[in-house]
């Protein structure tokens, strides 16, 4: 049987920000990085099926796109996606953005107002044509490959953060249904037996590097490099985030550069064993040529919320403290519960209405990516 063949590309830009743009920080809110640890990329992938139709995915190593970062009237992921339509013709549709949702990268999802920042408006700007041209780019270089997914199993990097689960051992966790710790790799193979383009799936917040003053792609983007020395004819390994909502690392955030080395290494050594047994195995190809996607915007109904009174009773507590404290220690405490009471009723606020949130999916043979 021959198996089909899609043509695959992919790129790389670098993203990494100058120090004047914020990342998310406790206190104060939006903190000042002084260095990197390691650079940030953005990796495309773009897949042309056997009729020619094509999709696109965005692997960021970001803390995520809120849609109102660039102002109001505009939508982040909609200009992305327009600027690669402009630049390649691909439906506008067909491009997924994701993130790594490393803490330690600019803070771009809105929690804060990036654009208090006189810097972020012209970073933005460029941040958009970076995207674009990464896509760009992947177009350009398409080449036939068979894909292939295999499955593994990483121990040892993540734990469940609830309070339900503490107390119980990682084994305990994961036989409960408390710990995810499977790991999925795409491997697209060339004509050359190569694993030229390999996404890795895995559930873990990126959180070892947090608040604190280094860029950081943490221990994604260590495993991304890694597979993408040590894998012979690997061009471009990209990471797709799990359902990590409550998986944290098992140290937390030890703001230590050694264990997102130690995490990289050990979900990028499981994703190169995985890739590498699926090379010249045509019993996992997909049997289809199939590229496809869907999507669709919702309204999602908020969540019941406790009473907002005591939030903004506290904020008027916290504003009659700031305006009294005396003494740079004293007006230092105040000013950071201001911050914090004055954030737990922005948070009300926005929490209190219905939020649009998109459903996507991208076919790419027999594997479906939403």
């Amino acid at each position: 049987m021959t198996l089909p063949i899609v043509r695959v590309g992919s790129a790389a830009v670098d993203i990494t920000p100058p120090l004047s743009i914020p990342h998310l920080g406790f206190v104060p809110r939006q903190g000042r990085f002084t260095g990197v640890a390691d650079p940030l990329q953005a990796r495309a992938f773009v897949f042309e099926g056997d009729d020619q139709r094509r999709v696109a995915l965005l692997c960021t190593d970001s803390l995520g796109f809120g849609s109102g970062i660039l102002g109001p009237g505009r939508h982040f992921t909609d200009e992305v996606r327009a600027l690669v339509s402009e630049r390649t013709g691909l439906e506008p549709g067909a491009l997924m953005l994701s993130a790594t949702h490393a803490h330690s990268t600019p803070e771009t999802l809105g929690i804060t107002r990036l654009l208090d920042v006189p810097a972020a408006a012209p970073w933005l700007e460029v941040l958009l044509d970076q995207l674009a041209s990464a896509v760009e780019m992947a177009g350009h270089d398409l080449q036939p490959c068979r894909l292939k997914v295999g499955r593994g199993e990483v121990r040892g990097v993540a734990k469940n953060r609830r309070p339900s689960a503490q107390g119980l051992t990682l084994d305990e966790q994961a036989a409960g249904g408390k710990l995810d710790r499977e790991l999925q790799v795409l491997v697209c193979e060339d004509e050359a037996g190569r694993a030229a383009q390999v996404l890795v799936n895995f559930q873990c917040h990126p959180v070892t590097m947090q608040v604190q003053p280094l860029v950081s792609a943490d221990y994604p983007g260590v495993m991304a490099a890694l597979v993408e020395r040590n894998l012979p004819g690997c061009r471009t390994c990209g990471f797709l985030q799990g359902a990590a909502g409550n998986l944290n690392p098992v140290r937390g955030d030890s703001r230590d550069y050694r264990d997102v080395q130690l995490y990289g290494t050990m979900v990028g050594g499981e994703a190169l064993k995985v890739a590498a047994g699926l090379l010249g195995d045509d019993s996992t190809a997909s049997r289809s040529g199939t590229v496809a996607w869907a999507a669709e915007r919702v309204m999602l109904p908020p969540r019941p919320l406790p009473d907002r009174e005591p939030y903004e009773a506290r904020l008027e507590g916290a504003e009659i403290q700031a305006a009294g404290a005396i003494g740079a220690e004293a007006r230092q405490q105040a000013e950071a519960e201001l911050r914090r009471a004055r954030e737990a009723v922005q948070v009300w606020e926005r929490y209190s209405e219905p939020q649009e949130a998109e459903v996507q999916v991208l076919r790419l043979g027999d594997l479906a990516i939403a």
